[in-house]
């Protein structure tokens, strides 16, 4: 028998504790799937998993971005095999039953009631694909499988109102990119929060007292992170000086940086002058990709003058996620040890970000919540 230490290192590397965190802990939050700009216009269309769950997310004819499980109501065959766009119909290969853009039954060919080929109390407006709860937050998309999650509005409320001197709908999409980890999801999410680590892998970012600066912010069993206190200040070469910068800020905020993750699976970093959000996405207990999305302030997001402001945003933070990468495979590699369960305490100091995400994490597992 496991000890409890034992099953939650378990989780890092095990296939049967990666499903139960699909049927307890993703299947019952708010999940990041990345941006919305993939659905640039009505009929886009992606196929993406939430909780090991096949599902499509769209964009209809309104612009409204709508979930659905692509799941065919006729026998259960994937409905959308890869990205559309522009389509009125989406058609499962299978028996060509066909979809809308809301979801609705539009076509079941030689499927009639009058000739008998379908049943006598057949009624299609009952067989229109699943819906699931979604939500979009700057330019995020958000979906909950269970529908019994909270409201959006009060799941993101501790950003919302730690946040509330910024003017975040002015932020529009500049820069994405893409990378992938043979790592659990887990492992990524705890080594952004640590600070400990720095010195030693990311030089470039400063010394142990650079490293030292900042406040600890865990909010609501539902953000975990740092502020750095003068982290816009002290990363010039990440922080496009020549970009513009929210005003009204406090003296504090426009030289100060937030790396959070917001529970479960988004990574942020907010400063004065931009915006990282980062969807981890599990592909199995040892492997995942990081959707890297970069946010801009009004027309800086796309002026052509300052397109290398914002690659040079974007590569600053490739170069550092990039670096971490390696030591990621080197927890993988050795979470299926026993002396990884036998880790020493984690530090008061460095580490309460991670201490609280890891908590939280237990409590699904273990169902405490």
């Amino acid at each position: 028998m496991r000890s409890q230490q034992e099953q939650l290192y378990a989780a890092y590397h095990d296939p049967v504790l990666y499903e139960r965190e699909n049927d307890v802990l993703f299947a019952h939050s708010w999940v990041n799937t990345g941006s919305a700009s993939r659905m640039a216009g009505p009929g886009d269309a992606i196929p993406v998993t939430v909780a090991g769950l096949p599902l499509i997310l769209l964009r209809d004819e309104n612009w409204c971005i709508r979930g659905f499980h692509n799941v065919c109501r006729h026998r259960g065959a994937r409905v959308l095999r890869a990205p559309c766009q522009g389509e009125k119909l989406l058609h499962c290969a299978y028996h060509g039953w066909a979809y809308g853009m809301d979801g609705g039954l539009r076509g079941t060919p030689h499927w009639k009631t009058g000739d008998r080929s379908a049943p006598a109390d057949f009624d299609p407006q009952h067989y229109g694909l699943e819906p699931v709860r979604v939500a979009v937050w700057l330019d995020q998309v958000f979906v909950n499988i269970d529908g019994k999650a909270p409201k959006f509005e009060q799941f993101v409320a501790p950003l919302t109102s730690r946040w509330q001197s910024y003017d975040l709908s002015r932020f529009s999409l500049g820069q994405q990119r893409t990378l992938t980890a043979d790592a659990n999801w887990k492992f990524v999410i705890e080594n952004y929060l640590d600070t400990y680590h720095l010195p030693m892998v990311h030089p470039q970012l400063g010394d142990v007292a650079a490293a030292r600066r900042f406040t600890d912010v865990n909010i609501d069993d539902t953000v975990f992170g740092i502020c750095y206190t003068t982290g816009a200040a002290d990363k010039p070469k990440s922080s496009g000086q020549h970009l513009r910068q929210f005003d009204r800020l406090s003296d504090a905020q426009q030289v100060s940086q937030d790396i959070l993750a917001l529970y479960p699976n988004t990574l942020i970093e907010l400063q004065p002058r931009h915006m990282m959000m980062v969807a981890i996405e599990p592909d199995g207990p040892a492997r995942c990709t990081e959707h890297l999305n970069f946010y801009f302030i009004d027309e800086d997001a796309t002026d052509p003058k300052l397109a290398d402001e914002r690659q040079r945003t974007a590569e600053a933070w490739c170069e550092i996620m990039n670096q971490d990468i390696e030591v990621l495979e080197d927890l993988q590699a050795a979470a299926h040890s026993p002396t990884a369960s036998r880790a020493s305490d984690i530090s008061p100091v460095w580490e309460q970000g991670t201490a609280a995400f890891r908590s939280r994490v237990a409590r699904a597992l273990l169902d405490q919540e």
